[in-house]
């Protein structure tokens, strides 16, 4: 009786282990992020911006998608960006590379830089 007794309490133990340890293969926990508008103007590398900006930038900045960033901080919004008159390709670029007080480390890729700046100017006149 005793040793049926330990016998169920073990399983009992091992099994209630078992389902506190994580799976396998664990994933990031998905985040809802709005779903990129169509540019005012611009070809490809617009739309391929417009995604970028959906996935990561909408964070941080009101990226002109119809929703309001996920965290309030200040950063400025995609059409502000867009209407100033020194905004450029190569200007945008040079933002992105560039660290900011606030802005995380994240580290976008040439391809994606260029998609960002032609998704950005996109917005320009654009009154969203």
């Amino acid at each position: 009786m005793m040793r049926t007794g330990f016998l169920m309490l073990a399983t009992v133990g091992v099994l209630g282990l078992a389902g506190c340890s994580p799976p396998a293969s664990v994933e990031s926990p998905k985040v809802e992020t709005p779903v990129a508008a169509q540019p005012a103007q611009g070809g490809p590398a617009a739309y391929r911006g417009a995604a970028v900006a959906g996935q990561v930038c909408s964070r941080c900045h009101d990226v002109g998608m119809g929703a309001p960033p996920v965290m309030e901080i200040g950063a400025p919004k995609f059409r502000e960006l867009a209407a100033r008159t020194q905004s450029t390709p190569e200007s945008l670029a040079a933002a992105m590379r560039d660290s900011h007080p606030v802005m995380p480390d994240y580290i976008f890729g040439d391809a994606e830089i260029s998609d960002l700046a032609e998704y950005i100017l996109s917005l320009r006149g654009d009154p969203g």
